[in-house]
């Protein structure tokens, strides 16, 4: 057969291209996502859509503990700062008494008693000073009570707050814990100093109070601290207005500043209580002007305005004896300083209810906070693990829809290949009968999905697959009765024609005739074998048997017999040898073709031998030898 032309450097257009990309095909790395089983795919989403779940969940989870946290530290302030509500209250009483007995000894005069009070010296201290001396006492063990959980409240307030937090709180504990040095220095100056000392205290305890909605963002728990922040300033500005005057009515006369203090402190009480009014709610300035109200505060607001306009020493003492003598029912007189003083505590109390009920007010909504935020925490860690679980139950689900069907179609693909297509190609090349049902049983997956459609489509090439092996099974019935068709027509007239050059042999006389008789002869057997061929390639049997064991010197002359260069075999067959009468012909046509390759494929001057004989184990071998069209070396 002619080679198609080649193109300049004699190789085909593309063949380089062709074997490189063939000879080096792409390595799939098992690493590559395409590679992975879809169940480990499906394992990774899963997996995926749980941890982004868990992050989000998990901060919203972790900002409502913060939530919390913050809350809680809220309301660790606002305990506090109920607590040093209580000791700034103390602490103003402590300081307007001891206002009074800086006043009655004589502090504010510059000529102080000797001994300074103590418990185990008021036997030692004059007359007129015992009773201030003891209610001081009293008063300090008052502030000391209410300043132990303030010190150990105040100590607790650590790196989870603001650094100012902390710094106000230490100041705090500080103020709490130094009570002693704030009483010494006290006792050392007039009324007016220990007033201003103790105060500038107080307003430290009340910064801290400032800070209790730091961290909070609730707006109105903000409000809320304003308010007590304006009541308590209010209150202790009212407190100093009792002080100063106190002191001034012990000591008959204002002392240097005393007065222009005492204006001032109630100047700042108005601006407090106006703060007040601004940040209150309705009801807590309602409730404020129905409790801080009756004779107590009338006759503490008359006592404040006549004596907050006198000045100089001498008219203070005047006014209140004048006032005492003209009017016997009048609060001035030698009791003006007690009946001052009780007044203006009753005064203080009311402010003081107020302020409290603010302080509770607060610790409650800080309270309330809190617990609201620990159960958004709750709910939040709740729904965030229903949510997750319900998606793991969800794609567990779908997961399972996908892979169950993708492994039965696996199992039937390969249950198909290996079994039911082989088995039913190997009946259909069996069956003779043309109306064989070409049907198959479908793939076990019946869903209309994507892995559905291809298992129809499975179907489809089963189908297919069957079909084509039985269009192949009818075309080669066909074919083989072609085969038989021909070879039963030719077989018959291959007989006759050989008893008609039998009939002629007999008769002939002539040796040039004869020879070429006996050469139709040799002809017609080679038809008759190539005829029975086509019976063996149709799958029939053959058309002549025996019924007895044929020598196998017979069996190899009648093969030689069926070849064009008959003359050229060289028999050497061992005596005795006997084939089945069934199987004679077959072997007669498989020698004859064996030996027919030998001549065919060696020169024609050599010799073929043919030699059989027995073997021990109770077989026999035959051998055909020929010399061979010979092979170079190389």
């Amino acid at each position: 057969m002619r080679s198609p032309e080649l193109p300049a450097g004699g190789r085909p257009a593309g063949h380089a291209a062709v074997r490189r990309s063939s000879s080096r095909p792409r390595r799939l790395s098992a690493l590559s996502l395409r590679n992975w089983p879809v169940s480990r795919r499906l394992v990774a989403v899963i997996v995926l859509a749980l941890l982004m779940g868990l992050v989000f969940g998990g901060l919203r989870v972790a900002n409502a503990a913060n939530t919390e946290a913050g809350f809680a530290r809220t309301t660790q302030l606002a305990v506090l700062g109920q607590e040093v509500t209580a000791l700034a209250q103390a602490m103003e009483n402590e300081r307007d008494i001891t206002a009074g007995y800086d006043a009655a000894a004589g502090n504010d005069a510059g000529a102080g008693v000797a001994v300074p009070c103590a418990p185990n010296a008021l036997k030692t201290l004059p007359k007129g000073v015992v009773s201030y001396c003891t209610a001081m006492l009293q008063a300090q063990a008052a502030t000391n009570a209410a300043a132990a959980p303030v010190a150990t409240l105040a100590g607790r307030i650590g790196s989870a707050f603001p650094a100012i937090t902390q710094n106000k709180a230490q100041n705090v504990a500080s103020i709490a814990t130094g009570l002693g040095g704030l009483r010494s220095q006290a006792l050392q100056g007039t009324s007016l100093s220990t007033i201003q000392t103790y105060t500038a205290q107080i307003d430290d305890l009340f910064d801290l109070n400032d800070e209790i909605t730091s961290g909070s963002g609730d707006p109105v728990l903000a409000d809320e601290v304003r308010t007590l922040g304006a009541i308590s300033r209010a209150k202790d500005e009212a407190s100093q207005q009792r002080g100063i005057l106190y002191a001034a009515l012990v000591g008959g006369s204002f002392a240097g500043g005393a007065q222009q203090s005492l204006l001032i402190a109630g100047e700042l009480e108005s601006a407090d209580l106006l703060s007040f009014e601004a940040s209150a709610t309705t009801a807590e300035s309602n409730n404020y002007l129905a409790t801080v109200a009756g004779a107590p505060v009338d006759t503490a607001q008359l006592m404040n305005n006549y004596l907050v306009d006198l000045s100089g020493t001498s008219s203070l003492a005047a006014a209140t004896n004048k006032l005492s003598t003209t009017n016997p029912s009048s609060v001035f007189g030698a009791e003006a300083p007690h009946t001052w003083y009780n007044a203006m505590s009753a005064t203080i109390s009311k402010m003081r209810t107020v302020e409290l009920q603010l302080a509770s007010a607060i610790v409650a909504r800080s309270e309330l906070l809190q617990q609201g935020a620990h159960n958004s925490e709750i709910l939040a860690a709740a729904v965030t693990g229903a949510v997750l679980l319900l998606v793991l139950i969800a794609t567990l689900i779908v997961a399972r829809s996908l892979v169950e069907p993708l492994r039965r179609l696996q199992a039937d693909a390969l249950e198909v290949a290996t079994v039911r297509l082989p088995e039913r190609v190997a009946e259909l090349s069996e069956t003779s009968d043309p109306s064989t049902s070409l049907q198959v049983e479908p793939i076990s997956v019946n869903s209309t999905d994507e892995i559905g459609k291809v298992a129809r489509a499975f179907d489809q090439v089963h189908r297919e697959a069957v079909r084509l092996a039985g269009n192949e099974a009818m075309l080669r019935g066909n074919l083989n009765a072609m085969f038989i068709s021909l070879s039963r027509r030719s077989v018959p007239l291959i007989e006759r024609l050989a008893r008609m050059i039998d009939s002629l042999e007999q008769n002939e006389d002539d040796p040039d005739r004869l020879s070429n008789l006996f050469a139709m002869d040799h002809l017609v057997t080679r038809m008759r074998r190539n005829s029975e061929n086509l019976l063996v390639l149709a799958g029939e049997e053959p058309v002549r048997k025996w019924s007895e064991p044929v020598p196998l010197a017979d069996v190899a002359r009648a093969s030689t017999s069926e070849i064009e260069q008959y003359s050229r075999i060289m028999l050497n067959i061992q005596p005795g040898i006997a084939v089945s009468g069934q199987a004679a012909a077959d072997v007669v046509h498989l020698l004859a073709e064996i030996v027919e390759n030998a001549t065919m494929f060696s020169p024609r001057d050599t010799p073929v031998h043919v030699s059989g004989q027995e073997l021990t184990s109770g077989g026999v071998l035959l051998e055909v030898r020929d010399s061979g069209v010979g092979v170079s070396p190389s």
